[in-house]
Formats: C-alpha cells, sequence, structure tokens
C-alpha cells in the first residue's frame, strides 16, 4: 500500500513539473517580452488576461492573451528624448529614426494615458529553461 502511495505521488508531482504554464507565468512571460529594450519606460501592461489556449504538442502551447498597453509619455515627449540623446540607451537597440518610425507605424500619436488594447496569440515552447515565448 506505501509503494501504491508513493507511486502516485511521484506521478502527480512529475505532472506538474511537467505541466502547461499557468496564467501568471504567461502574464510575466508576455510583459516581459513586450517591456524590453527601453518600452518599458513607454508603456504598461494592465488588464493582461488569458482567453483561450491550446496544446499544439507535448513541447508548444499556443495561448490567446488581451491586455491593454497604458502610454507612460506622449509621442511628443519620446520625439524629444530621443532627439535630445539619439544616440542614448533609452531605446535600446533601436536606431533613433528607426525607432520613431516603428513606434509612430505600430501606435501612432499617443498621449500620456492613452490605452491601446491588444488581442494576440502568443506561441509557448517548452525548453530546458521552463516555457519561453517562440520568435
Amino acid at each position: 500500500m506505501k509503494r501504491f502511495i508513493v507511486l502516485t505521488i511521484l506521478v502527480a508531482l512529475l505532472s506538474a513539473c511537467s505541466g502547461l504554464p499557468g496564467d501568471e507565468k504567461i502574464e510575466t512571460l508576455v510583459r516581459d517580452n513586450l517591456l524590453t529594450d527601453g518600452l518599458g519606460d513607454l508603456f504598461s501592461l494592465e488588464n493582461f488576461e488569458k482567453t483561450n489556449g491550446f496544446q499544439e504538442s507535448d513541447n508548444v502551447y499556443i495561448v490567446d492573451v488581451e491586455y491593454d498597453l497604458v502610454f507612460q509619455k506622449s509621442f511628443i515627449d519620446v520625439v524629444k528624448e530621443i532627439r535630445a540623446n539619439p544616440t542614448g540607451p533609452q531605446y535600446g537597440m533601436f536606431g533613433s529614426k528607426l525607432l520613431l518610425s516603428a513606434i509612430q507605424s505600430n501606435f501612432g500619436q499617443f498621449d500620456v494615458g492613452d490605452k491601446i488594447h491588444k488581442a494576440e496569440k502568443v506561441r509557448l515552447h517548452r525548453t530546458e529553461k521552463g516555457w519561453q515565448i517562440a520568435g
């Protein structure tokens, strides 16, 4: 009987370790992915929700998520920052002209507090170091 209990506990522990990522882990992965290269100074992520998901294979999980990006700076403030220090580290690997073009094409003109609602599919891969966003 003890053997059966130990085996049952062992199977449960192994299943928990190899399971799908929880909602909090998914939110952390999405947040970390979005707020890289200085963009965490530009906007924050709010109202995150995992709306659906399916396991494509043992190592691939596709998740539908929705969230709001809330701007912490206006587009004009970003332009002023970049003009004042075009080679500065505030926006990571992006060059200043390329960055401004990318920001404007993705978000248009925006003011502090403006929100953009996003809904997207996120592809997660199981790696040796846990779940990670693909690509």
